[in-house]
């Protein structure tokens, strides 16, 4: 039997969470990152909690002809997405690993376009230590993590003081910075 993968699902637009759920209750296991988000109101500012990729969840199983079926006849799924060659999109361990350490750590994250020029850069220390992206050098200092299977990049707020250019990094002994995502 194949491995257990994490498949990219499409989902309806603002169905995200009932389409999570209802894998949850068919037996699959799923990952929907969540993101904190400042919109405005007719009230002001407000902070809530949204999918940070809109239209995708994510979920971990073995496909064959039966749970493909299962998965696109499930209310709210699209379809799942494939590659140029027809194979269907599947989130790396170590992508979805960074995605959920994105997310967890608290700080607002959003998502961005892919790729992005500017300073390849690790953080250095902090809740991200061992992290590396692209740094845009406006302010607020924003670190984009790319996310390639999606094509796209997770930006987060980060201070200047936590980053370390890539070539130092790599001429840093590895028992002094975790490298693991």
């Amino acid at each position: 039997m194949t491995q257990m993968k994490w498949y990219v699902i499409h989902t309806q637009h603002h169905h995200e969470r009932a389409v999570s759920e209802r894998l949850r209750q068919s037996g699959y296991e799923v990952y929907l990152p969540l993101a904190r988000v400042c919109r405005q109101s007719k009230r002001g500012v407000r902070e809530g909690i949204a999918p940070l990729f809109p239209g995708h969840v994510f979920v971990r199983c073995h496909l064959d002809m039966y749970s493909h079926l299962e998965l696109i006849t499930m209310p709210g799924v699209i379809r799942l997405p494939e590659h140029a060659d027809g194979e269907f999109l599947v989130l790396s361990g170590a992508e979805l690993r960074l995605l959920q350490r994105l997310c967890a750590v608290g700080l607002p994250v959003a998502r961005a376009g892919y790729p992005r020029d500017g300073e390849r850069v690790q953080v250095a220390q902090g809740p991200l230590q061992g992290v590396s992206g692209v740094l845009e050098q406006r302010q607020p200092l924003t670190l984009f993590v790319p996310i390639a299977t999606l094509q796209t990049s997770v930006g987060v707020r980060i201070d200047g003081a936590q980053l370390i250019p890539c070539e130092v990094a790599q001429e840093t002994p590895v028992s002094h910075l975790s490298w693991e995502v």
